[in-house]
This record gives C-alpha cells, structure tokens and sequence, in this order.
C-alpha cells in the first residue's frame, strides 16, 4: 500500500507481561483513529485502557518498568479494568476489519488477536496492516528497532504531548510521527508494504 492512500487507519500499540503470547498477556491496550486530510494525518479519536491481568507482573517486567519509568506496576493495575471489559471497548473502537498501523505491529496483532479470542472468542481481522517498523528496515540504512531511536529522525508534531516510551498510548502518537515523516519521504518513490 502506497502510505498517502492511507486515508482512515488506527495506530495501535500494547504493553505486556511478555514477550511470547503463549504465556504473557496486554496490560496496556492503545489506539488512534486517524484520517489523512490535505495530505496530514489527524488524530480523531483515541482510545487507551490499562488491564489487570490478575496474577503479578514477571519480576523482569517490573524491573523494565522501572527502568524506564512507566508506573506499571501490580498496586498500578490492581483497580484497572478486567481483560473481558477492555477487550469489548476496543473491538467497540477498532470496528470489523480495521486498517492497522504499529511498530513492529505483528507483536501487538498477536496480543489483541490473543485479548479478542480468549475474551470475546473472535480472531483480530484486519483489512489491511502496516508495520512502520518492516518499512523502516526497507527504507533507511542501519535503522534501529526501537521507536525512540527512529522516531528522533521525525519532527514529533503528533507525540509533543506525549513523550514517554513504552506507553502504549505515547507510543501511538510516536508511531502516527513516523508513519508520517516514512510518508512525506518515501510515498512517491511507490512504496508498496
């Protein structure tokens, strides 16, 4: 997919007690509703729930978290919403068959596709996905895996509010960031996904 007809997307993003869906589970679920207009991506709706996974996070996890400050921690997501109820808000949000953009976006399709069946008993389907990260390898030389490290080549205008890595919602924004410097660099050359 050419990125300039992307024209009605939502970035998503996940944290998680893991890194293999088979034994970790989403503690923070996070999407924008974008449209392109004029050639610029707008932010039209966000969505943005922490999950309760109900057992202790992995003492490494605790450990990234504090590291790099996120605040996610077990007292943190003991009032937060059960997986049942966040997975119905964001199927609500996302729609059949949504446009999906992330970075490194097949990790968090396997944590929402996992949220999806094991709590609504449906498989994520999406009409389209695109991984800044899979361009990002295509496009730029020696590009890093990490959204801090790409998203330093952008000019931030979406995430200015939202400065914190390894936040899922901070993340989106960051991601939106990429997504649109890849696309004022890249879409006329043809890119194609």
């Amino acid at each position: 997919m050419n990125l300039a007809q992307l024209k009605h997307f939502y970035v998503v993003d996940t944290e998680t007690t893991g890194f293999s869906r088979s034994n970790a589970d989403a503690i923070e679920v996070s999407a924008l509703e974008v449209i392109q207009k004029n050639g610029k991506f707008q932010v039209v709706n966000e969505f943005d729930s922490y999950i309760n996974p109900q057992y202790p996070l992995p003492p490494n996890i605790v450990e990234f978290n504090e590291k790099n400050g996120t605040g996610i921690c077990d007292e943190f997501l003991a009032d937060k919403p059960l997986a049942g109820i966040v997975a119905q808000d964001l199927y609500d949000f996302l729609g059949d068959n949504p446009i999906l953009v992330g970075h490194n976006l097949p990790f968090d399709e396997k944590f929402i596709d996992k949220l999806y069946r094991e709590n609504l008993g449906i498989p994520l389907e999406t009409s389209e996905s695109v991984d800044t990260l899979a361009i990002c390898r295509a496009k730029m030389n020696n590009a890093s895996n990490k959204l801090c490290d790409v998203h330093a080549k952008t000019k931030g205008s979406h995430s200015a509010e939202h400065p914190q890595f390894h936040n899922s919602l901070a993340d989106c924004y960051a991601t939106l960031d990429v997504l649109e410097h890849l696309k004022e660099k890249y879409y006329d050359k043809g890119y194609e996904r």
